[in-house]
């Protein structure tokens, strides 16, 4: 038998001109429509309405019984019963796919297969997680699952189980701390066996940029800067040059063209950019103190005032990559690194990545300054968004929660120049 359709595997007899008469079609398909429906089972009952002379007596003569009104029942298990002993067909399946000319389809077993193959990457994801020690402080995997669940990006891969498969080892490798710093195309050839497989668009990219973006608690990066900052959150560059640390006053040994660089950026006074490149070969002078801070705004502010005699480094919002590993050599270096930022929960959410990866020290970012900062008027801002801890001061959380006000590093900036003027005489 063909699966699914009831009919022979040999050749099929010829259909009899009692069962292909036009007239019985409104008949074949409505009971193909009700077959398909209830996994090719004939039961129940189906209604043919609008009948014509001609369908009401090839029916009827079908059914063995007059059919004077232009609507009747059929019982499908009775039809069934006299298409088995008086046609060639094993029953109505049988008869129903030859007379059409169409094999029948179990659309509910379909729909069943299709929801399976849906399911088993994500089964294989879950398994994965739960089995792998590298998971075993996920705590979003459900959510996880759920959005691409919703998003249905895994039903648009070509092999739904490679890319569950090719996503889990990538995430192995990115999550655990102090994961070693690496090129994104590196990583996609290593892992996935292709040097674009974790290219923007791709199935697996987008897989783990989910995953990465609820380990931080955020939402998956709807623009191309912020893919690259959320992977660099990880250890993954993009190149080796389109990203950048700005610098100001920053020192290096040697004659190498950076170096060079640096020291005619730092004698003029002005800011100047670091890639990851740059620091391949970098050494680095030692300097004592290094004011680090979020908005490029202070760092020109600083070029205005001390030329290029205060050493700073610009994290220009969340750190890349390249700044965190400048800050580091420079400590390596004998450098104390001062912290000041905004003090907004993003801010604060900044200040504390800073001072636990880098081991700076806060300046003037204590709860006494930003109240007087808020209560100064020079802040205008209303603080909105989840509130952050700051790890380094309790009472800060709570005063800028009762205060309700955001205070940009702009809006202090002549109290940041007075500590560094005065940092400087000492």
């Amino acid at each position: 038998m063909m699966p699914g359709t009831g009919l022979p595997g040999a050749a099929s007899p010829v259909v009899p001109d009692w069962l292909a008469d036009p007239a019985l079609s409104p008949l074949w398909e409505a009971a193909r429509d009700r077959l398909e429906r209830s996994h090719l089972v004939p039961a129940g009952r189906i209604v043919l309405t609008g009948l014509q002379r001609a369908e009401r007596h090839a029916i009827g003569g079908l059914l063995a019984r007059p059919i004077v009104a232009d609507r009747v029942t059929v019982d499908l298990a009775q039809l069934d019963e006299i298409l088995a002993h008086r046609s060639p067909y094993r029953g109505l399946a049988a008869a129903v796919a030859a007379v059409t000319g169409r094999p029948l389809h179990d659309r509910r077993a379909q729909r069943s297969a299709a929801a399976a193959a849906r399911e088993q990457p994500l089964t294989l994801i879950r398994e994965l997680l739960a089995s792998e020690t590298t998971f075993a402080e996920v705590t979003w995997g459900e959510a996880w699952l759920a959005g691409i669940r919703r998003s249905g990006l895994l039903t648009r891969a070509a092999d739904p189980a490679q890319s569950a498969r090719h996503t889990m080892t990538v995430l192995a490798e990115l999550l655990p701390p102090g994961a070693v710093v690496t090129s994104r195309t590196e990583l996609a050839a290593r892992l996935t066996g292709s040097a674009h497989g974790l290219d923007d668009g791709t199935i697996v990219a987008q897989l783990v940029l989910r995953a990465l973006a609820l380990d931080v608690g955020s939402e998956p990066p709807a623009t191309a800067s912020a893919r690259r900052d959320l992977w660099e959150r990880y250890g993954v560059t993009a190149d080796t040059i389109s990203s950048t640390s700005l610098v100001l006053g920053v020192l290096a040994c040697g004659d190498q063209p950076v170096a060079r660089r640096l020291r005619l950026a730092a004698e003029a006074g002005e800011p100047v950019h670091i890639t990851p490149r740059d620091l391949r070969n970098l050494c680095l002078a030692r300097h004592e103190r290094v004011l680090v801070c979020e908005n490029p705004r202070v760092l020109e502010a600083m070029a205005d005032r001390f030329g290029g005699d205060v050493p700073a480094v610009c994290t220009s919002g969340q750190p890349r990559l390249v700044t965190l590993e400048l800050l580091r050599r420079m400590v390596r270096a004998g450098a104390e690194l001062r912290y000041h930022g905004d003090f907004d929960w993003p801010g604060v959410a900044i200040a504390n990545r800073v001072i636990a990866e880098v081991g700076a020290q806060p300046l003037l970012m204590a709860a006494a300054d930003y109240q007087a900062a808020a209560r100064s008027g020079r802040a205008t801002l209303d603080l909105t968004g989840v509130p952050v801890a700051a790890s380094w001061d309790p009472a800060l959380a709570t005063a800028m929660a009762r205060l309700g006000v955001a205070v940009h590093e702009e809006a202090v900036l002549d109290d940041l120049l007075t500590r560094l003027t005065t940092n400087r005489a000492q």
